[in-house]
């Protein structure tokens, strides 16, 4: 089980920053590299940068785990595009599939929010398995939509329909 916590604290930039440093969310996210305490800050003190946002925790112990995002909507068609990444604590939790779950729970709460989408490297097994795992829906391919390190990449993208 999982908590998402919509507000960021100064003391989420140590783990984000710690998370950050991890050769797999390097690879497969826009995460600046070198990532820096300052990048971490800035992304703790500006919400704005992302539609809707959370960190997710796991709900016994309280501790960060990861950070899931809606990052813009489709004002035409009502699609929420998200992205997330777990740091290497937290892996084989199955924590973001449930983070996944509750963001399609809040995001139906949304009315300009239709469905979530999810732009995934082609190669990024883990993050593929995890949103078939939340319901996500295999709808098509994007050539070159995604990087693996510094190279575009083809992506799978998927689409999880709300209720509404």
């Amino acid at each position: 089980m999982v908590v998402l916590r919509e507000t960021f604290l100064e003391s989420d930039i140590d783990w984000i920053t710690e998370a950050c440093q991890d050769p797999d969310i390097q690879r497969w996210t826009l995460v600046p590299r070198p990532y820096t305490r300052d990048h971490a800050r800035h992304f703790v003190e500006h919400p704005e940068t992302e539609y809707w946002r959370w960190v997710v925790e796991q709900s016994d112990t309280g501790t960060p785990v990861a950070v899931v995002g809606i990052h813009s909507v489709d004002p035409d068609t009502g699609d929420a595009e998200v992205g997330y990444w777990v740091a290497p604590w937290g892996r084989g939790m199955r924590v973001m599939a449930s983070a996944l779950a509750r963001v399609a729970e809040l995001a139906a709460t949304d009315a300009s929010i239709r469905a979530l989408t999810a732009r995934i490297a082609e190669g990024n097994t883990a993050s593929r398995r995890v949103a078939q795992r939340a319901g996500f829906l295999e709808v098509g391919r994007i050539e070159c939509g995604c990087r693996d390190g510094d190279e575009p990449t083809d992506a799978i993208l998927y689409r999880l329909s709300l209720p509404g």
